[in-house]
């Protein structure tokens, strides 16, 4: 059986994609690709999502779950949770970022620790300690010794009709000697 060279060499029906054509349709589909992303990312800023999660409030539990006296380290909130008590500077809570002030260091709660209160001349048990350069802090998270520049900062804290603590780790509050004065009474 022979083939009809007239049949055997007609293109198909359709449109004919040259070689310089494809790729003029892949530079312009690549451009268009790339400024559908940029919009989205540029309207993604501008028009956030639902903030969570550090950088937005954060539910810390229940009031009575922080007996008076306690540091209780919220993980999700990058915070210490302080229960002042009066000895203490307070009564009340406060919510201490656990950043360091002077390079960004965690600071722990160490209830082992014992040192001289500069301020007193006694050495008391219980201190926030930067395991970087020794920066040390009081209760309320107050300067007493070390290079950083001034105490640990303080997250805006609330406290709703039914007991219930919100911390807003958005509003941060640069720390000051007025620390104990910032802890929300219970």
């Amino acid at each position: 059986m022979a083939v009809h060279a007239a049949t055997a060499r007609r293109p198909a029906a359709g449109i004919a994609l040259s070689r310089r054509r494809l790729l003029k349709l892949s530079f312009w589909a690549g451009l268009v690709a790339s400024a559908v992303g940029a919009a989205g990312s540029a309207l993604d800023i501008v028009y956030p999502r639902k903030v969570e999660g550090f950088g937005g409030p954060i539910a810390a539990g229940h009031v009575s779950l922080y007996p008076p006296g306690s540091k209780t380290q919220i993980m999700e909130a990058r915070t210490w949770l302080v229960h002042l008590t009066e000895e203490q500077g307070g009564p009340g809570l406060l919510a201490l970022w656990w950043k360091c002030p002077h390079l960004g260091c965690t600071v722990p709660w160490r209830p082992e620790f014992e040192f001289e209160d500069p301020r007193t001349r006694q050495t008391t048990r219980g201190w926030f300690r930067c395991p970087c350069h020794g920066s040390t802090y009081d209760h309320a998270g107050i300067r007493v010794y070390g290079p950083a520049p001034r105490p640990m900062d303080t997250f805006a804290l609330t406290i709703d009709d039914n007991g219930n603590l919100t911390i807003d780790t958005g509003k941060v509050t640069p720390g000051a000697e007025d620390n104990p004065q910032r802890a929300l009474r219970v």
